[in-house]
């Protein structure tokens, strides 16, 4: 069976961006030929994936205490973007700037393109941080760990139904809960039902010290 040639990735970032560039190089037989030929490519892709859906998701599977071990704050890549963002500072101090340090943590997560998965697949810090895209769980995790980098000891990601994510912490007196898919900051007082309210929608919680399953409370 003859192997498939990933090589046109690199040539390519996307169908769509070699249509786009059709009108600046002129809609030439050979540029037709192009598409054409990474139509056919992610049509036999996409074929493979089908074909070996159940065998990668089983792969993938997690359990709860199995997903805890994805947030890894002391990952290379999660301390370099650590450094990245405590050198701005000058020098760097959890108490003086850590909610800044999370707003721009945010801003470079958030930055990146949000995709969904076509099956069930969890994705390195080192392939978001290159692809600059991810789902919302892998962003909640990325930023989890980088909040937890960043002096964070209560930081966790929240998972509700539909794959819902927020990644909740607490700081001075009051719990922070960044909702993943809507690219926001909200605080609660840590007495009020707001907080109480929101934590009936929560199926499970973890950092990579310990995790919480309220699925089957």
């Amino acid at each position: 069976m003859a192997a498939l040639d990933f090589s046109f990735l690199k040539k390519f970032k996307s169908l769509d961006s070699l249509k786009q560039s059709a009108p600046s190089i002129g809609n030439t037989a050979e540029l037709k030929k192009q598409i054409s030929e990474l139509e056919l490519q992610l049509e036999l892709y996409n074929l493979i994936i089908e074909r070996y859906r159940k065998f990668i998701e089983d792969g993938e599977s997690k359990s709860v205490s199995e997903l805890r071990l994805l947030v890894r704050p002391m990952d290379s890549s999660i301390i370099e973007m650590k450094i990245s963002i405590e050198d701005s500072f000058n020098p760097y101090s959890y108490d003086s700037n850590f909610l800044l340090a999370t707003q721009r943590a945010m801003d470079t997560i958030f930055a990146w393109k949000r995709v969904k998965m076509p099956l069930s697949f969890w994705m390195g810090f080192d392939d978001m941080i290159r692809l600059r895209a991810a789902d919302d769980i892998d962003r909640a995790i990325i930023l989890c760990s980088l909040f937890r980098a960043l002096g964070s000891q209560s930081a966790r990601v929240l998972l509700g139904k539909d794959k819902t994510a927020w990644v909740s912490f607490l700081f001075g007196q009051k719990q922070y809960v960044v909702d993943i898919g809507q690219k926001t900051m909200s605080t609660y007082p840590l007495d009020e039902d707001g907080i109480k309210q929101f934590m009936y929608n929560i199926q499970y919680s973890f950092n990579e010290k310990d995790y919480e399953d309220y699925s089957k409370e």
